[in-house]
């Protein structure tokens, strides 16, 4: 999914080494270490049993999930609800010697040869992560991850997440042939000295829950809420609401900081919760374009190559499909769905529960109603407004306002 500038190969090596040597180096570990992984497969087999590999999710390359395969550290104990115990009482002496030795981990050869991984590269995280992460750490995935990285020479589990993010956005922006061979280096005698395995806290690596970085909202309306609680979902820790209407004091339980024009010398993170379409652009226009974010529910349904623009939102229950591309500003709203190849114009509102079929061209600052439909192939100019429950099933090249089924101008701007 792109919401931002993408990460391009700016070295020969990067671009046409890299690769070529992940595969030659992982074939040939592999082949050497097949011994060492026989003998830890049976071991596994013996002290805890079935599987013997951990298989889990992973998001890689532009957030990509594949599987991950790790070899098993811990047990299946459960507790008396039938629940997996925590990690730490999962973990056994025989784990933690896996762990240390980072044996655990070669098993991921085969994800660098199926192309998953890279030998260097930001370690892969869980998936669940992905929304948290701000609009900087995100492009620790515009590359493969690695079996091994810079943080984890640099520290490995005893650093906090912001020095591990920094140190991944530190490799992501310049990878050259030197830096992968210190960085293997480092991390043979970091696992021979058996060095930062675990973190202060835990026997696991603590628990990203994003930054608890400030988002200032404008707008303090129903839409407003909803935008709080999306950002929630999302990692930010303090959500800021500013109004322009004195008689509003609260936004659901947060207060109103001040008016927009307020909100609008601020610094950090903003988002514009405003249905108006025109308000909501000329608001987002006045501010710093690196300010404003966007923001996307984690269950919404978004294909990999869907493009989101500056200040769009797409909530809870959304299905955008491939080749689509959503403009700035927009509201994807709950449950609706834009299937493939469309093109949907900066300012775009599509209500909740309505749906644009493939191939469907909506201009900016249009206002698709609640339960609308429109169908394939179908092209609408700027400045519509499509009433709840209406059917479009042919071009609108007046702007103004059309219901019904099928749809049919009423109003004319």
């Amino acid at each position: 999914m792109k919401t931002d500038e993408k990460h391009i190969p700016h070295g020969f090596y990067e671009a046409w080494i890299k690769r070529l040597l992940d595969v030659a180096l992982s074939t040939a570990a592999l082949l050497l270490f097949s011994p060492v992984m026989g003998l830890t497969a049976l071991l596994i087999r013996i002290k805890l049993g079935t599987p013997v590999l951990f298989i889990q999710d992973r998001p890689g390359k532009d957030g990509k999930v594949f599987k991950l395969y790790k070899f098993r550290t811990m047990t299946n104990k459960r507790g008396e609800d039938g629940n997996l115990l925590p990690d730490e009482k999962r973990l056994t002496n025989f784990g933690r010697s896996l762990r240390s030795t980072s044996l655990d981990e070669l098993p991921e050869l085969v994800n660098i040869i199926k192309g998953d991984m890279s030998i260097v590269g930001p370690r892969p995280l869980l998936v669940e992560y992905l929304p948290r992460y701000d609009h900087r750490q995100r492009h620790r995935h515009d590359v493969r991850p690695g079996l091994t990285g810079l943080a984890q020479v640099n520290g490995r589990n005893r650093l906090s997440w912001e020095e591990r993010f920094e140190d991944d956005l530190k490799y992501v922006k310049r990878i050259t042939f030197l830096a992968d061979v210190k960085i293997i280096l480092k991390t043979i005698a970091a696992v021979w000295n058996r060095t930062g395995i675990c973190s202060d806290i835990s026997e696991t690596m603590d628990i990203f829950m994003g930054s608890g970085r400030t988002l200032t909202v404008i707008g303090a309306s129903g839409h407003g809420k909803v935008v709080a609680d999306i950002a929630k979902r999302c990692g930010y820790g303090d959500i800021v609401f500013f109004d322009d209407n004195p008689d509003i004091k609260f936004c659901g339980d947060y207060p109103i900081s001040g008016q927009s024009r307020d909100a609008c010398h601020r610094c950090g993170d903003t988002m514009i919760a405003i249905g108006n379409a025109k308000i909501r652009q000329k608001i987002q226009q006045s501010i710093e374009n690196s300010r404003i974010i966007t923001l996307i529910h984690p269950d919404a349904v978004i294909a990999d190559d869907v493009e989101v623009g500056r200040g769009s939102v797409v909530m809870a229950g959304a299905v955008i499909n491939p080749g689509t591309r959503i403009g700035d500003g927009c509201i994807i709203n709950t449950s609706s769905s834009v299937d493939h190849d469309c093109f949907i114009g900066n300012f775009v509102h599509i209500s909740v529960g309505a749906h644009v079929a493939g191939n469907v061209t909506v201009g900016s600052r249009t206002w698709v109603g609640a339960g609308a439909t429109i169908s394939n192939n179908v092209c609408i100019c700027e400045d519509c407004m499509i009433g709840a429950g209406a059917v479009v099933v042919k071009d609108l090249e007046e702007a103004g306002t059309y219901v019904g089924v099928p749809a049919r101008r009423i109003k004319t701007i």
